[in-house]
């Protein structure tokens, strides 16, 4: 393994036998290799990829994909079938709440027994003792058997243990979505903190934008195959498109979409067309329904740390409005205040945008543009430019909130807000107006 490499996969397989009957099980012990009485099911098959240290790298795929089984493969709970896997330092895995946890040990004791399981000894578990008692803020219960624990005091131990016993190779499956708001934020603070120390962190997520955000490169496996290991950006891309691709064949498959409903759908796109083409106006005039969904209510969670208020598009002149004219010059402005006497000392910003129907049109983040992390403030206002708004007829709202410096954890956020609608000049059709060029080549 080069010295560089923390960890490396090479060809790593794993096959499960599948019986039908416990009978089936015994006549295979009594005749081994004569037949077989049992399917194979091939969990992993020929997965090859490296760590490096100090590097984080994501783990995609649906559920049943084999990223659990690859997990446990590295840390060593599940033999491989075939192939190798060469490890290179300490590693501190947090595949499910409590695993390696005793139900019967107090806390105290499930400490001290992953200490010895991650080879570290009595006197060097109890220096972290205090740090791992303080992480977790379970009080009282420290001393109690864990077979009484929430769900919430599993998570802030199990992740106080797994962070404190100097992992040079962590190993995350999901936990971070576990547990209180406020819990995570302080998990993903010592997940930075550990990062930045130089830690290889290899994290399974589903969620694109994580993936995205803090990994260096991704894997991503389809049912037990390897489709690709490179950049986090292009793994997540080809992962998406997938997805979207087999949901629609989806969709197709389970009737939603039928004969006759693309038949009216298509008369009714045609009738739209012929009538706009002799009216032009008839599409800039759209009017919003006395149905249409009306702007949600800005509320703040007890777990935010801001509020965030006066979401609102405004001109020029400063004013409000909810009717903007493709190629527009427009501002969407919001006002937060800080919830928490401190503020954080470091936030991003974010955009959303969506139809009425919920079909994502755009979003970003200022760390995305770009900019550095803003500093924190007890309160302010964010404005975000659109010289040239090329959205065409159409009904629209916005999704805005305040994030972490890392752009991970989601301080505040006002969803379904800020509803406006598009009118166009009739240059184009569908939601957005390309900037293009025409050119022709004439022969005779």
């Amino acid at each position: 393994m080069s010295s560089d490499h923390v960890m490396t996969i090479k060809d790593v397989s794993k096959v499960y036998q599948i019986y039908e009957s416990p009978h089936d099980r015994l006549k295979q012990m009594l005749w081994p290799g004569q037949r077989k009485f049992h399917e194979e099911f091939w969990a992993l098959k020929g997965i090859n990829f490296e760590v490096r240290k100090g590097e984080t790298v994501g783990i995609v795929g649906r559920n049943g994909s084999g990223k659990s089984t690859l997990l446990q493969i590295i840390c060593g709970t599940v033999t491989p079938t075939a192939g190798i896997v060469e490890r290179n330092g300490r590693i501190s895995a947090l595949l499910e709440l409590g695993s390696g946890f005793n139900p019967e040990f107090t806390g105290r004791e499930n400490v001290f027994l992953s200490g010895a399981i991650n080879g570290l000894s009595r006197m060097e578990m109890e220096a972290r003792f205090d740090k791992i008692a303080a992480f977790a803020d379970i009080g009282q219960f420290i001393d109690s058997p864990v077979k009484h624990y929430s769900s919430g005091m599993f998570a802030r131990l199990a992740f106080s243990v797994a962070i404190h016993v100097d992992p040079e190779i962590l190993i995350v499956d999901e936990i971070l979505a576990v547990g209180d708001t406020a819990f995570q934020r302080k998990c993903l603070n010592k997940f930075y903190e550990i990062r930045e120390a130089g830690c290889s962190i290899l994290f399974v997520s589903h969620d694109q934008y994580q993936v995205k955000s803090i990994c260096q490169r991704a894997l991503y496996l389809d049912k037990g195959l390897q489709k690709m290991f490179g950049p986090a950006g292009h793994v997540i891309d080809e992962y998406m498109i997938d997805m979207e691709s087999r949901e629609t064949q989806s969709i197709l498959k389970d009737g939603q979409v039928v004969g006759e409903e693309i038949h009216a759908q298509v008369e009714q796109q045609v009738g739209d067309l012929t009538t706009s083409a002799s009216s032009p106006t008839s599409v800039a005039e759209f009017q919003l329904s006395e149905s249409s969904p009306q702007p949600a209510a800005l509320e703040s969670n007890r777990d935010q740390l801001f509020r965030i208020t006066n979401v609102a598009l405004i001109d020029d002149q400063d004013m409000s409005f909810d009717v903007v004219t493709t190629g527009q010059k427009v501002r969407l402005v919001f006002d937060f205040v800080s919830l928490v006497t401190t503020p954080p000392e470091k936030v991003s910003f974010v955009f959303n945008l969506y139809r009425h129907d919920d079909l994502y049109i755009c979003g970003t983040t200022t760390l995305m543009d770009g900019l550095h992390a803003h500093r924190g403030s007890g309160k302010g206002r964010v404005t975000i430019e659109f010289p040239d708004f090329c959205l065409l007829s159409g009904q629209y709202k916005w999704r805005v909130a305040i994030n972490d410096h890392f752009g991970f954890v989601t301080y505040a956020e006002a969803s379904e807000v800020c509803h406006f609608r598009v009118r166009d000049d009739f240059k184009a059709v569908g939601m957005i107006n390309l900037p293009r060029e025409w050119s022709f080549e004439l022969t005779s």
